[in-house]
This record gives structure tokens, sequence and C-alpha cells, in this order.
């Protein structure tokens, strides 16, 4: 299983390859490991789109 590359423009493709690849995973997790898996995935996302400046929380 290798990550999966999207593309520039991340279209619907690119969001189904993340899903397909987070599905075999997640397999051999529990619930906690997969929510706290994707919460840092999601840390690692917020910081991307408030350094370019896309998103302002706070």
């Amino acid at each position: 299983m290798t990550k999966p590359v999207v593309s520039k423009d991340f279209n619907l493709e690119d969001i189904r390859k993340i899903r397909e690849y987070n599905s075999l995973r997640h397999i051999q997790m529990t619930h906690e490991e997969i929510i706290e898996d994707n919460r840092k995935g999601v840390a690692v996302v917020l910081e991307l789109l408030q350094q370019s400046g896309k998103v302002d929380i706070g």
C-alpha cells in the first residue's frame, strides 16, 4: 500500500484515492486509533491552510 499522489487541482478522484488509502490503513485500528489518526491529519491540513492564508482560525 503506497500513499496516494494527488493532483494539483485536488479533484474527486483524489478524494477517492485518499479514502481508499485510509480505509486500508484503518482496517487493523481501533476506533480510538482512527480518531487520533484523523485528528493528526486535520492538524496538518489546517496548518497548511493557515500558512497559505486561505483560513484564519483565531
